[in-house]
């Protein structure tokens, strides 16, 4: 199994990954009910089941344009994960950069992008598309580590945010708190 994945790592030029596999003491965790209670300790169930999700607002909203979308693309490493659909970043950017409609998705993209921090993905939609896949690894000390990989779109819509929220912000350490805030806020109804 770890040579199936060093090699599916390497295929992809993710060699970070191959790296990581060969030194980490971490397992996979054997499909059961046994680990269940800790990762839902550790991944706490969704506050997502709001009545009613708040309006779209462009006024006040985060916008993105075409450069930045392109930028957070070309931004996941190599070899990225695919989350439950499949579509893994690399698809993403492999289209992106064809000459035939790579322009036409670069603005299809932005508007979904901006559709999202604008707080109109349409509820229905919404528990899916911010879940994703859990997987659970073995640690050395006995304990269990979830790993959660979501889907491509969604991924690239919060680096889009954090990568707003690193130009608008003093401190770095606050970016990635900013990003789940702003998906949280138009998604779980904080107030502002």
């Amino acid at each position: 199994m770890l040579s199936q994945a060093v090699a599916a790592k390497l295929e992809d030029g993710n060699v970070r990954a191959v790296i990581r596999f060969l030194v980490s003491d971490d397992t996979v965790a054997a499909p059961s009910v046994e680990p269940l209670p800790k990762l839902k300790e550790k991944h706490p169930v969704s506050s997502l089941n709001a009545p009613v999700l708040p309006t779209s607002q462009q006024s006040g909203c985060l916008l993105v344009v075409e450069s930045e979308v392109r930028s957070a693309v070309l931004s996941f490493p190599a070899g990225s994960a695919g989350g439950p659909d499949g579509l893994r970043p690399q698809h993403i950017r492999d289209m992106l950069l064809c000459h035939e409609g790579g322009s036409e998705l670069l603005s299809e993209l932005t508007a979904f992008v901006n559709m999202v921090l604008a707080g109109s993905c349409p509820k229905d939609v919404a528990p899916v598309f911010f879940g994703g896949r859990l997987l659970a690894l073995n640690k050395k000390s006995g304990d269990i580590r979830p790993i959660v990989v979501g889907f491509s779109l969604r991924r690239l819509v919060s680096k889009c945010a954090t990568s707003l929220g690193t130009k608008h912000l003093a401190c770095p350490v606050f970016t990635v708190t900013f990003a789940a805030f702003v998906i949280l806020t138009h998604y779980l109804q904080f107030p502002l």
